[in-house]
């Protein structure tokens, strides 16, 4: 008898391996890329992105390694577009690892800005398990998809771009504290306008230099939306808070975006040791209140994604239209309000209690029922927190 349970067991962690080793291949960015499109559709166009990274230089491009020196340029992007795997876009960069050379990279943006006749600058922070080629695609698209009008900045940090090098991952993710910050630095004394949005582990990234430079009294963000963060929310210990907290002078809004349907998140909850994490409690309390700033929290989890559930800000027009709407200042209840400007982007799950109608309550946001995620891809999301148990 017990050399049957041995077997069964035994068959049990292979499998469970197994499922491990075919998501490292399946869903690694370096390996599997992904098309990137808009999700409007249409016509192809091309999106102007400048670009600031922390990657080692790889041929004409960047790759998969921390150079431990910031680089950055301005090149175009092409969108529909395939990034092959091994294949990075051939750009034009320029040293920026000196506050002179930065300083003069983020005049290049305000001049831009200006060319525009606008006064703004969208930063794009991607997140974990992306390229170099990626991280360049979506912020074009992201730019494209939210009608974004005015200049374009990508930070590349130096994720492997594979999904089972987390650990990897969380290390350079440190490394490029430094470098935004200096980078955000120089952008705001340009006098623009700085927007964020930041995607999974870059929102830890984008905290943090936002937290630094508010303590010297600079680095002002006038929208900053996170989507699926990648940061401990543990009641008691909650570093999300925290770094909300030490940024909240600086920030005029917040707007986080979290889905219960995060593969991800779910392995990186495993990872430590079952803490929470803020891009994935959407209906747990993390309405923040004084001394945080204003922050919104919209539930996602209803959103159309990719088959990891982490990057549905970028495969959805639902959240597309809701960052539009975001980036332009509108709170998340004049979106949720029957008769408001945007159309009603989110839902109050708190109306009737008038809690959203005040400016509190909980959000989520509008999909329709064909537009949600069908039996599928949830059931494969509740298998992976067997395969990863939150514990």
């Amino acid at each position: 008898m017990w050399g049957g349970m041995k077997r069964i067991l035994g068959r049990g962690v292979t499998a469970l391996c197994a499922a491990w080793l075919l998501a490292g291949c399946t869903l690694s960015n370096s390996l599997r890329p992904e098309p990137v499109d808009s999700v409007w559709g249409g016509k192809p166009t091309t999106q102007s992105v400048f670009f600031a990274t922390d990657r080692e230089p790889e041929g004409e491009s960047f790759g998969l390694n921390w150079g431990a020196a910031l680089a950055c340029g301005r090149t175009d992007v092409a969108i529909p577009v395939v990034a092959l795997p091994g294949q990075n876009p051939a750009v034009t960069s320029q040293s920026c690892d000196s506050a002179a050379s930065l300083g003069a990279f983020a005049r290049q943006i305000r001049e831009a800005a200006r060319a525009m006749n606008c006064n703004r600058v969208l930063l794009v922070v991607h997140g974990y398990n992306a390229t170099f080629a990626t991280g360049l695609f979506r912020a074009g698209q992201v730019a494209l998809d939210t009608q974004w009008s005015c200049a374009t900045l990508m930070f590349s940090w130096s994720s492997e771009g594979r999904f089972n090098r987390y650990a990897a991952d969380i290390e350079r993710s440190g490394y490029a504290v430094p470098a935004l910050i200096a980078l955000m630095r120089e952008v705001n004394a340009t006098g623009l306008s700085v927007n964020v949005i930041a995607h999974s582990m870059g929102a830890r990234i984008v905290l943090a230099a936002s937290g630094a430079l508010c303590q010297e009294g600079r680095g002002r963000v006038e929208q900053m939306i996170l989507s699926a963060a990648d940061v401990s929310a543990q009641n008691g210990n909650d570093d999300f808070g925290h770094l909300l907290k030490r940024a909240s002078g600086c920030v005029k809004r917040t707007t986080l975006y979290s889905s219960d349907n995060d593969l991800a998140l779910i392995t990186s909850e495993s990872f430590h040791g079952g803490v929470p994490r803020a891009g994935r409690i959407p209906l747990r309390n993390l309405q923040y209140g004084t001394g945080h700033g204003t922050v919104d929290v919209v539930d996602a989890s209803r959103a159309p994604g990719d088959p990891a559930g982490h990057s549905y800000f970028t495969h959805s027009y639902e959240m597309a239209r809701d960052m539009m709407w975001a980036l332009a200042g509108t709170p998340a209840a004049a979106r949720a309000a029957p008769d408001g400007p945007s159309g009603q982007t989110l839902t109050c799950l708190d109306w009737e209690t008038s809690t959203c109608a005040r400016g509190g309550g909980r959000y989520e946001l509008a999909v329709t029922r064909e537009r949600q995620p069908d039996r599928g891809p949830r059931l494969a999301r509740r298998l992976w927190s067997i395969i990863f148990p939150v514990q």
